[in-house]
């Protein structure tokens, strides 16, 4: 490049992809609803792993937090979904979310060895992948946040 086309090249091009606003909402709505659902899970399960309940107390709870498994793995499906189909500008989103519903459907296996199948040497690991579920629908929320307030559609470059 010589000296006098230096001051010719154009701007560089916008570094954040274009996504567009409903896009954006509804991945944040389905992050929303996936931490909710995980949220829920970790409240019915203090509840049933303690000794101060008897016995048909902790399989109403166990019942409970085992439905809950569905909805948060549905949720976590779709926001995987929206991130594959409108989302793959955005750096270690796809990855990060596509891990998240794996983790989620670990975590529902796991739950099926110990409950169903009566593996309690499973429970540890059960409960460090939920501490790792916990992370990443941290990290997402916040991701997701930062995705609402981006203004790169192609209505907001004009």
């Amino acid at each position: 490049m010589t000296a006098a086309n230096a001051g010719t090249t154009s701007p560089p091009a916008l570094a954040s992809p274009i996504v567009s606003p409903g896009t954006r909402r509804a991945y944040a709505i389905f992050i929303g609803f996936t931490v909710l659902f995980i949220f829920l899970q970790s409240v019915t399960a203090g509840n049933f792993i303690t000794n101060g309940i008897p016995g048909s107390g902790k399989e109403i709870w166990t019942t409970i937090h085992g439905l809950l498994a569905y909805p948060t793995m549905v949720s976590a499906l779709a926001s995987t979904a929206i991130a594959v189909r409108g989302l793959r500008g955005i750096t270690g989103l796809v990855p990060l979310t596509g891990i998240l519903f794996l983790a989620t459907v670990a975590q529902w296996l796991t739950g099926h060895m110990i409950s169903t199948l009566g593996l309690n040497w499973v429970t540890p690991y059960h409960v460090v992948l939920a501490f790792v579920i916990y992370g990443l629908a941290i990290v997402l929320s916040v991701r997701s946040a930062a995705l609402r307030r981006m203004e790169n559609t192609t209505a907001e470059r004009k």
